[in-house]
């Protein structure tokens, strides 16, 4: 009995769709749903303007040069000279002899190869005796070693005395002779005499 109420309430079902899609084919309206209008925005890098950007530089017009007024004069400066004033002290001459005999030499050994002298410089003049125009003479006597240089150097006599005597000995004391040589070797020179001069030779 329920297998008959079944179909039957199927076949109902089945007429009433049936009778729907029938309905619905026959009808020429068809319903869309609205939509709210809408606005596309449209999402675009900008373009770069590939022409060169000229930039115009203003240049200023140069400063006039100032005009030095006519009534000044351009003065150049000079060094100053030193007014501190020298005395000078006329020196006379100082005689010192290159030979031999007016050198008075005195050489007591045998003489292979002499006292030559290969450097001599004059001695200082005492300010003193400068002044007052003293001449005079000092006779020493030296010694010579093996490399050349004066030593043992005493004053013999000297005229006026003490006067130059320093200065004489100062003076051979930086002299530089050559060597006496013996068999091909240096040997010392003694009791050797020079006289220096100061001023005109008597």
């Amino acid at each position: 009995m329920k297998f008959f109420v079944a179909i039957i309430a199927g076949a109902f079902v089945s007429l009433g769709l049936i009778a729907m899609m029938a309905a619905l084919v026959a009808s020429d309206d068809i319903y869309v749903e609205e939509v709210d209008d809408y606005t596309i925005i449209e999402l675009t890098e900008p373009r770069k303007d590939s022409r060169p950007v000229h930039i115009k530089r203003v240049l200023e017009p140069p400063p006039e040069p100032v005009q030095k007024p006519s009534g000044i004069s351009t003065v150049r400066a000079e060094p100053a000279k030193a007014s501190t004033s020298i005395e000078q002290v006329e020196m006379p001459g100082i005689a010192v002899s290159s030979n031999f005999e007016s050198q008075e030499f005195v050489m007591d050994l045998p003489q292979d190869t002499g006292a030559t002298p290969i450097y001599r410089t004059l001695p200082r003049y005492p300010i003193s005796a400068a002044r007052q125009k003293i001449r005079g003479w000092v006779k020493l006597r030296f010694s010579i070693n093996t490399e050349g240089f004066p030593e043992d150097i005493e004053v013999i006599e000297s005229q006026p005395e003490e006067i130059f005597d320093q200065a004489a000995v100062d003076a051979l004391a930086r002299w530089k002779y050559r060597p006496k040589m013996e068999s091909g070797q240096p040997v010392k020179q003694e009791n050797l005499s020079v006289r220096i001069d100061f001023g005109k030779k008597n």
